[in-house]
């Protein structure tokens, strides 16, 4: 399948390929990794299991990650696959194979080597890589608390993800600031560093602050139509109300079909989360205005806007929940 999510894209051309998957196992990978960053945690494990069981580094982490957030806890089952992708140098995996507070470091039965272990093997070999520029890296040393410059350092160096995250940190209050502005310039020259590389969550967030910061109208709406477009869920919702003109604050040109058409997508989504009930509550405020001819525009819209556009994804933090 085309259109793997930007942002899973990110993590994946970070890594040298360790398996050469059949064209089977690669379709299987691509379509469980669609329904992983839709939060289909459940539907996404056959699929991935299949790359997972081909030897794939990135489909062994993410099944471990579907299978421990389908079932709240790190299972014996998902902890097999961080080690297997642990064992072809996935640092992420490392992290998760370090949690003291998984059922086995609870009550004392695994096996292997221990939490600690994992924590100072992922930190010594993040250390060697991020010596030879690498962001994913520096952002793992961040998050085993080897110091705040290390994320700094990923975002200077172009890392979409560490961008939009030291946003969101320094709009939350975190970093020091000393001179007066300084912390919203920061925050405005990361969001937007993240959107213009390409990241889709960053595109959204990006014109949700320039909106409630006064930024310019125009800015606003390319960046929320940018994330809709690269199928951003949250962008798509707001993005079809505002076409909609419900409200016209961003100064689209109106146009009920295309409104109609987002909307019709997101209440199909088979994901989780509520898109698919904000999504039926859209299309029936815009159904309102609508003749039948131009809801049949508008369910054909779709399914163009479907075969031409990315999947419907909340594109979810690679080492997050």
């Amino acid at each position: 399948m085309k259109n793997i999510a930007l942002a899973l894209y990110f993590t994946l051309s970070s890594y040298p390929a360790y398996a050469q998957l059949s064209a089977d196992q690669q379709i299987a990978k691509d379509q469980g990794l669609h329904l992983y960053q839709q939060s289909d945690w459940y539907d996404s494990q056959p699929l991935l299991k299949v790359a997972a069981e081909g030897g794939d580094r990135v489909a062994q982490y993410y099944l471990g990650e579907a299978l421990r957030l389908s079932n709240r806890y790190t299972t014996a089952e998902a902890r097999k696959w961080y080690e297997a992708a642990a064992s072809q140098g996935d640092l992420y995996a490392m992290l998760r194979l370090s949690s003291k507070s998984d059922p086995c470091n609870v009550f004392g039965d695994c096996t292997g080597m221990s939490a600690d272990e994992w924590r100072d093997q992922a930190i010594e070999i993040a250390k060697k890589r991020a010596k030879h520029g690498n962001t994913e890296a520096m952002t793992v040393l961040f998050i085993t608390k080897q110091g705040f410059n290390w994320l700094e350092q990923a975002a200077e160096a172009g890392d979409p993800l560490a961008q939009n995250t030291l946003a969101g940190i320094y709009k939350d209050g975190g970093g020091w600031f000393f001179i007066p502005g300084s912390r919203n310039k920061a925050i405005e020259k990361w969001y937007r560093a993240s959107a213009e590389g390409g990241y889709p969550r960053a595109m959204y967030l990006y014109a949700n602050y320039l909106f409630e910061n006064n930024g310019k109208k125009e800015d606003v709406a390319f960046w929320l139509k940018k994330s809709a477009e690269h199928g951003y869920i949250e962008a798509v919702g707001n993005y079809a109300l505002s076409v909609a003109h419900m409200p016209d604050d961003l100064g689209y040109t109106k146009d009920l079909k295309e409104a109609y058409a987002l909307a019709y997508l997101m209440s199909g989504f088979n994901g989780g989360g509520t898109a698919a009930e904000d999504g039926k509550m859209i299309l029936s405020d815009i159904a309102k205005e609508m003749t039948e001819k131009e809801i049949k525009q508008g369910i054909l819209l779709a399914k163009n806007w479907e075969k031409s556009h990315p999947p419907l994804s909340y594109f979810p933090p690679i080492y997050g929940y």
